[in-house]
């Protein structure tokens, strides 16, 4: 773990949020941020405040990203509303946290863009019974959402084929056709999803693909 980045984003974070404080934890892998998000709409009228946890691990950071728990029990402890039993909030599917980790994570701009909009986006939920950005799906149906979303295409059959080529390494230089079909060359049309895709962990995009062909088997 680079240390000194890790005290330079701490402080520039603490730094910027007064409400949060730095909690020491001797001999623990991750170390604990405490502290209090004020929720104000566009209008900059206060809606409400959340207590929350950041769970930092100290020996992966920057390349893990942080795990934040709603302390205050304002949200209803379901699935359906992105949380945990024990308070666990999933901020983004796992795809996108998995990518971020990867390129690595800064506290303060990690916590811009994926902390504070998953409590404004679930308070708007609160106040007016669905969420203002829309939200995945549960489940494989999440995962589907999200193929869809990112690639831009519905075709199960075609996302099974991009997905095919990424395990079996044999993606075709940007040069190359499209494998989506459309008969642009890849640099001119999905270059930077299948970029994205191809840095994710084997392992993900192995189960992502048993899931899609048990889906078309099934039907």
């Amino acid at each position: 773990m680079n240390n000194s980045k890790l005290d330079k984003d701490l402080k520039a974070f603490l730094d910027l949020y007064s409400k949060f404080t730095y909690n020491e934890r001797p001999n623990k892998q991750c170390l604990l941020l405490k502290g209090d998000i004020d929720i104000c709409d566009i209008d900059g009228n206060y809606w409400d405040t959340f207590e929350i946890e950041i769970y930092i691990d100290k020996s992966k950071y920057p390349h893990h990203a942080p795990i934040v728990v709603e302390s205050s029990n304002i949200i209803k402890r379901d699935i359906d509303w992105h949380i945990s039993k024990d308070g666990v909030c999933c901020l983004d599917i796992d795809h996108e946290i998995e990518y971020l980790s990867k390129r690595g994570v800064n506290i303060t701009s990690f916590y811009q863009k994926k902390i504070y909009p998953y409590f404004t986006n679930t308070l708007y939920r609160i106040k007016n019974g669905e969420y203002a950005n829309g939200e995945y799906l549960h489940n494989f149906d999440g995962i589907i959402q999200f193929y869809r979303e990112k690639l831009q295409i519905s075709d199960i059959k075609v996302i099974l084929g991009i997905l095919n080529r990424i395990i079996e390494n044999k993606v075709p230089g940007r040069n190359s056709t499209c494998l989506c079909g459309s008969e642009k060359k890849i640099k001119k049309c999905h270059l930077e999803s299948i970029e994205f895709l191809k840095s994710l962990s084997k392992d993900r995009i192995i189960k992502d693909l048993e899931g899609f062909k048990s889906l078309t088997n099934n039907n």
